[in-house]
């Protein structure tokens, strides 16, 4: 039977150890131009909680890049809706974020 070496681990020179997941992800989505985690996932995860659940039942949030939230939705008609409560939405998520994340919405209506 062939036993096999067992290694240590080292961190890398100039290395402190190891990152907070968040930290990481947080430098990631700035180099892509996206807000931070937290504003991600406040954003993402309370869709439902910040749009009402109606409304939640017919769209999702696709993207938010920039600045910009794109929103996918099942019909011409919640688009229109979406469309009108724009500017409150954009304010309901930049206060549930904490921040001025979400500048402007973009609506799509998912294909069939």
């Amino acid at each position: 039977m062939r036993q096999t070496e067992v290694m240590g681990w080292e961190p890398l020179p100039n290395r402190t150890g190891p990152r907070q997941l968040g930290d990481a992800l947080d430098q990631v989505a700035s180099k892509l131009k996206a807000p931070r985690a937290q504003v991600l996932k406040t954003v993402f995860a309370a869709w439902e909680e910040l749009v009402g659940s109606v409304m939640a039942a017919h769209s999702s949030p696709v993207r938010l890049v920039d600045g910009e939230l794109v929103v996918a939705v099942d019909d011409p008609a919640w688009a229109a809706e979406m469309r009108f409560f724009s500017s409150e939405l954009i304010g309901r998520n930049n206060a549930a974020a904490g921040e001025n994340a979400v500048n402007s919405m973009k609506v799509r209506v998912r294909p069939h």
